[in-house]
């Protein structure tokens, strides 16, 4: 599963001007099974959407079937769910 990281610092929302009005972020890391993780950009409709620090991955509701039938990632709208983590998981059992 993909695993998606807000660290402290990047855990409230930026803003950027563009031609279409103001768009709002939110920094995160991507684990991509390298040796580092990526630095990504989250898309959020406002600031008060923006994720507190934590672990996440993708809901599945972020993925999409694009016009030729592949499967791609919403890029508007990149949902995110906190992580289970071992001890939650543990617990379920």
């Amino acid at each position: 599963m993909l695993s998606i990281s807000i660290i402290d610092g990047h855990h409230q929302a930026q803003s950027r001007n563009t031609k279409n009005g103001i768009r709002y972020f939110q920094e995160a890391y991507a684990h991509l099974g390298g040796a580092f993780p990526q630095q990504i950009e989250i898309p959020l409709r406002n600031p008060a959407d923006a994720k507190p620090i934590g672990e996440y991955t993708l809901d599945v509701s972020t993925f999409q079937v694009g016009r030729f039938k592949n499967l791609e990632l919403n890029p508007f709208e990149l949902r995110l769910k906190p992580a289970e983590t071992p001890r939650a998981a543990s617990k379920a059992s």
